[in-house]
């Protein structure tokens, strides 16, 4: 399907200089995403309608239901219209049978864009069945502390709007290579976890950036792409240092001017 609009303009009022006046708001659209895999396990994600195949692609991947784009035999994605009048896009998933056993989406369950682990039974079930990240490539601290002032000519939605969250993949040097947005900072990096397993990427040297902080689930996913450095924009919350740690993943954050390097800093060149 074409994808639909990702923002839309609202009329709004500013208060200034005593009195108030109109000004039109460049808003971003927050859409329902209904993943139906197998005809029968259903997940409803809020999300800003772009880049949709590859967010389903990186969620049923990260959520451990595929290990590869080709464990999936058949994904359609199209505007439905619900008995009760909304409109949501419905992607219809068929994974291989040899995939079914994966199924962790029992049942419906609604994802909203910052919820974090929905729907898990628990953080040290994450843990199981997951590798560490294995990579020996060393990066150069220059590189990755230029990473934030080359997003920005990367974000046209945020640019617009104001409100997009930004996931990025580079090579090692600081060549970009897939850049996705999306109202969740969960959704834009499975949006980006998606495009390199359609591309067929390889992860073992690359920088993975978002533009919110680094949590547990965003290093959860991480660690299941395989990608060896997370660099994030603000402050990491305490369970993803525990979680980098533990997947061997380097995190650094770049909040305010500052650079702090949480794990793994052996992969850092000149540590």
């Amino acid at each position: 399907m074409e994808e639909v609009i990702s923002s839309k303009s609202y009329r709004s009022y500013t208060f200034s200089e005593g009195g108030f006046s109109q000004v039109t708001a460049e808003l971003l659209v927050e859409a329902p995403l209904e993943i139906i895999i197998n005809g029968q396990a259903s997940v409803l994600i809020m999300f800003t309608p772009r880049n949709i195949m590859e967010l389903v692609v990186g969620f049923v991947f990260t959520e451990g239901i595929i290990n590869r784009f080709s464990d999936i035999e058949k994904c359609t994605i199209n505007p439905v219209r619900k008995p009760d009048g909304e409109e949501i896009i419905e992607a219809r998933v068929d994974i291989a049978s040899s995939q079914a056993s994966n199924l962790a989406v029992k049942g419906k369950r609604v994802s909203y864009s910052s919820c974090g682990v929905c729907g898990k039974e628990g953080y040290l079930d994450l843990k199981s069945g997951m590798p560490r990240v294995m990579s020996k490539r060393r990066f150069s601290m220059d590189v990755l502390m230029g990473i934030p002032s080359r997003m920005r000519g990367f974000q046209p939605l945020y640019n617009k709007t104001g409100a997009a969250h930004a996931a990025m993949l580079f090579e090692s040097d600081g060549t970009p290579i897939v850049q996705c947005e999306d109202m969740g900072r969960h959704n834009a990096l499975d949006k980006v976890i998606g495009t390199t397993l359609i591309n067929g990427t390889l992860p073992d040297d690359k920088i993975v950036f978002s533009s919110g902080r680094a949590s547990l689930e965003m290093i959860i996913k991480t660690a299941r792409a395989g990608f060896p450095v997370f660099v994030a924009k603000s402050r990491p919350t305490s369970k993803a240092v525990e979680a980098a740690k533990y997947y061997n993943i380097t995190l650094l954050d770049l909040a305010k001017n500052t650079n702090r390097v949480y794990s793994h800093a052996r992969r850092i060149k000149g540590f």
